[in-house]
């Protein structure tokens, strides 16, 4: 029986994330008591926008591999009803340089924070947030299975703590559910991400890289809609259960930027310069998201050509705050 005062209390680790920051300001809505853990100190407004000053919202600056021990100190305190993982080196391309740094925290790291999550004393529900990356280069429609075909160390990483919940859930020793959300985007999200780098390539009247032509296929979701999902997969979802979100839509990355011109009156060819595919990088994603719509009631709300065309209006009112760095990922080990 979980005890009332303990209900409304989420734990989030990863929480200077894009999704995270999100999911933080729905749940905030919701009157969760919300405890934040990142690495990072909470030092930006462009990127993150859930309200620090808000009396039910404590963040704590702590890294889940240097700091493990005021971690679970700090978990057995506060003792949440909810932990949700968005914690990982999350980059895939940038893997292959030092794999290592990939590990460390993608495998070793979460093995290590699941398995004392799964010798605490009080209920409690973890929610993994994983990635379609673990299935590798998937050809058609795929819904949600464990047939695991990692391309990149990135994804690699990512499988071992996976079997490892598999495993403490097949003894009974962790009560948790997994999701795999296809691309997110959204407004304040980093600009080195495609969507928001290509509407500000344009703004800057700059060349846009397409890495191998943009020939590869994804879903794209807006970030509002997996937050939504999350947390119905957090109060609803069936144990040891892992849930697809998944936008309607799959599209090349080639079509997507044209599409972005289009809505910016831009030429693309004035826009793009080709450039060699990225290493082990997996030419089509196509998550079915029937299962969380069946069994949890969700839906997508925000379609993409809604969602771009917010995109583009965030950047727009924000394009004095950004610099030309934002555009380029800084590994931080």
């Amino acid at each position: 029986m979980v005890k009332q005062k303990n209900k409304k209390k989420i734990l989030i680790i990863g929480s200077n994330s894009f999704s995270a920051n999100s999911f933080i300001n729905l749940v905030l809505k919701k009157d969760y008591k919300v405890f934040a853990i990142s690495r990072s100190k909470i030092s930006s407004t462009k990127y993150l926008t859930y309200n620090k000053n808000n009396k039910r919202f404590k963040f704590f600056k702590l890294d889940i591999n240097d700091d493990f021990k005021k971690i679970m100190l700090l978990i057995n305190k506060i003792k949440p009803r909810y932990i949700i993982n968005y914690a990982s080196q999350s980059m895939v391309g940038e893997s292959w340089n030092s794999p290592i740094d990939w590990y460390r925290t993608n495998s070793l790291g979460l093995i290590k924070l699941y398995n004392h999550i799964s010798n605490l004393k009080f209920t409690n529900r973890l929610v993994h947030i994983s990635t379609p990356e673990v299935y590798g280069n998937i050809r058609k429609e795929t819904k949600e299975n464990k047939n695991y075909n990692p391309t990149t160390p990135y994804a690699a990483s990512r499988v071992t703590a996976e079997h490892f919940l598999d495993l403490l859930a097949t003894q009974n020793k962790i009560d948790y559910c997994s999701v795999r959300a296809s691309n997110v985007y959204g407004e304040h999200q980093k600009l080195y991400r495609i969507i928001p780098k290509t509407i500000f390539s344009i703004l800057r009247k700059s060349k846009l890289a397409l890495h191998g032509g943009g020939q590869s296929k994804r879903n794209f979701i807006h970030i509002d809609d997996v937050s939504t999902a999350i947390y119905s997969v957090m109060i609803k979802g069936k144990k040891s259960n892992c849930y697809h979100i998944s936008g309607r839509d799959l599209i090349s990355i080639k079509n997507l930027v044209q599409k972005i011109c289009k809505k910016m009156n831009y030429q693309f060819k004035d826009l793009i310069k080709n450039s060699s595919e990225r290493k082990g990088k997996d030419k089509y994603y196509s998550l079915s998201s029937a299962k969380i719509k069946k069994q949890l009631n969700w839906k997508q709300k925000i379609s993409l050509d809604k969602g771009i065309e917010k995109c583009i209006d965030w950047i727009k009112k924000n394009k004095k705050y950004y610099k030309k760095k934002d555009l380029i990922y800084v590994h931080k080990k």
